[in-house]
């Protein structure tokens, strides 16, 4: 056996460190494999746009306004940041490299948590169940989306940090831990949250004049952000509100527990019954914990500790809490998801109540589940027989796999549709989230054409590079299929009921829509999970994302990297 640091207590065995490298080699192999040079949707303000106009402008004015400018409601300082220096070491573009680097804080708020385990005197062994709950495909929409990755794990690390720091007690590590919380502001708009934990620990600390320097510095943060911005969005979340209160009361419950939504498909009240479950107990235990900590503290002027002298449970459970400075991450970490939860609850109900659960929002009940965990482990399973935590491995390997099961299909399938989308965008102009002739339709064309031209931005390979010379040719010359043509609401579906669907990376059946001038390309992401056989295939084509035409239909069908190409012999005339 090993010690983990020159400075830690803890021995780490050679069984240990397996397991835990386990979900952390899982995980890095999933963003490894899935991770696409892809743009999508918010992507290109950020990314594409942004680097365009930052290289093309001579003015240090203008280009200071494109850092801090908000996009949508966030300034996104760190992941411009990012894109500038991933731009200054490459000389490109490339959207894979920076979504695998996305994820680099993740493995930061894992160290965070080795810490708190660490200076609990914990064994190794009560460290392992984090990883598992942490490192799983469930917020894929983070891990795997460029901006949200650059924006919502970060924000936890940065805030995090400044925690850690404010938790040594030190005056450097207070001046860092401002620097580091002013700069998680600007990485996302819910990192002021973390001003808020900063207060309540250095009061708890009774460190006042350092809380008086934090005070100033959270209101000159705030002043700055909230400079030249429009806040015309959430006046519409408060106004939703108002009407509908018993969305957020529930929702903020459901959004915590929202590590227990496996069933996706049902419909959204039945979808929510077990994370809002989940959400009320993981916050019954949080709140015990800290109305032990906060409100039985001697150093806050409101404290319980004066209306009752008493011995009681809280009071030995707030001894107990306090002995260990690491606790301060603990509480700073649960105050900014609490008021996160908090906000999301109030201001996202308007956009419909699978918000509450919506994939890339799902790190924060991840890290709720985790920190839940921590509290348990180290408040009241630190003197248990290790049968206990021996069981909350297993279920944290448990949930962990069910995740993998269910969410990683859903990956699996996201690659295909993005690859299909950038082929689109790149032979017709169309494809990355905007609907045909609008605003934000030139908006992305201009941003994709200023780096393509330059050689910043080079468009992907996918399982159709190298069969561009058949993609070209007539369906007429291919082998016949028989597909089904139903005309929706959405769209046009198109049926096809004999092709087998493999489980290779590039596996599946894709639709051609081929006129006289344009080839298109369009997947329809399939819900199966692995395991199963299946047949035949339902492809959406979605309205606005075509140039009115008549177009001849045929199929691709890839099965173990064996590309076969159909004609179906039908035509149809599609209109915007």
């Amino acid at each position: 056996m090993t010690r983990i640091s020159q400075h830690s207590s803890i021995k780490v065995s050679w069984g240990e460190r397996l397991v835990i490298a386990f979900p952390i080699l899982a995980f890095i192999s999933m963003i490894w494999i899935y991770a696409v040079n892809v743009p999508w949707l918010d992507d290109v303000d950020v990314f594409p746009d942004f680097l365009g106009k930052f290289l093309s402008s001579n003015n240090w004015d203008e280009r200071w306004y494109l850092l801090f400018k908000p996009n949508n409601e966030h300034r996104v300082v760190y992941a411009k940041l990012a894109n500038l220096l991933h731009y200054a070491l490459t000389g490109t573009l490339n959207m894979r490299t920076l979504t695998i680097a996305s994820n680099v804080t993740l493995f930061g708020i894992l160290w965070i948590f080795w810490r708190i385990v660490r200076d609990n005197k914990l064994k190794a062994i009560y460290f392992i169940p984090i990883p598992f709950i942490l490192l799983q495909p469930q917020y894929y929409l983070t891990s795997l989306w460029t901006i949200t990755g650059f924006q919502y794990q970060p924000v936890i690390f940065w805030g995090l940090m400044g925690m850690y720091l404010l938790s040594r007690q030190t005056i450097v590590g207070f001046i860092t831990a401002i620097f580091l919380v002013f700069f998680d502001s600007f990485t996302m708009s819910n990192g002021m949250f973390y001003w808020i934990a900063g207060l309540v620990i250095l009061c708890l600390q009774g460190r006042y004049k350092e809380l008086l320097v934090w005070a100033i510095f959270m209101l000159l943060t705030i002043k700055i952000y909230f400079l030249n911005f429009s806040n015309e969005a959430n006046d519409l979340g408060f106004k939703y509100f108002a009407q509908h209160p018993h969305e957020s009361f529930f929702g903020f419950f459901t959004h915590l527990g929202g590590s227990f939504d496996f069933f996706t498909d049902w419909e959204i009240f039945k979808r929510s019954v077990l994370p809002t479950i989940a959400g009320a107990i993981m916050v019954s235990i949080v709140g015990i914990w800290i109305i032990a900590f906060l409100l039985f503290s001697d150093k806050l002027p409101f404290s319980l500790l004066k209306l009752n002298l008493k011995e009681n449970y809280f009071k030995r459970l707030h001894q107990r809490i306090s002995e260990n400075s690491s606790n301060y991450i603990i509480l700073g970490g649960l105050i900014f998801l609490l008021i996160n939860a908090l906000v999301i609850a109030i201001l996202r109900p308007r956009f419909g109540y699978f918000v509450m659960i919506v994939g890339n929002y799902k790190i924060y009940p991840a890290m709720f589940f985790a920190f839940t965990y921590v509290i348990v482990a180290t408040t009241w399973l630190k003197e248990k027989s290790h049968i206990w935590i021996k069981g909350i491995i297993g279920l944290a390997i448990v949930f962990n796999i069910l995740s993998y099961g269910k969410f990683l299909p859903e990956v699996h399938e996201r690659r295909k549709d993005l690859l299909t989308r950038v082929y689109n965008q790149q032979y017709n102009q169309i494809g990355l989230g905007p609907a045909i002739h609008t605003p934000f339709y030139d908006y992305v064309n201009q941003a994709m054409g200023r780096l393509t031209a330059q050689g910043i931005y080079t468009y992907p390979k996918g399982f159709y590079t190298g069969y561009e010379q058949d993609l070209s040719k007539p369906l007429s010359n291919f082998p016949d299929l028989k597909v089904d043509i139903h005309p929706t609401p959405d769209g046009i579906v198109i049926d096809e009921k004999s092709l087998v669907h493999g489980k290779g990376l590039n596996d599946g059946t894709y639709l051609i829509l081929k006129s006289q001038t344009r080839t298109y390309l369009f997947y329809q992401k399939s819900p199966h999970w692995w395991g199963r056989t299946y047949q035949g295939s339902s492809t959406l084509i979605p309205i606005k994302t075509y140039e009115p035409d008549k177009y001849k239909i045929g199929v691709i069908h890839v099965l173990n990297n064996q590309v076969s190409f159909f004609d179906t012999k039908q035509e149809v005339e599609l209109k915007l």
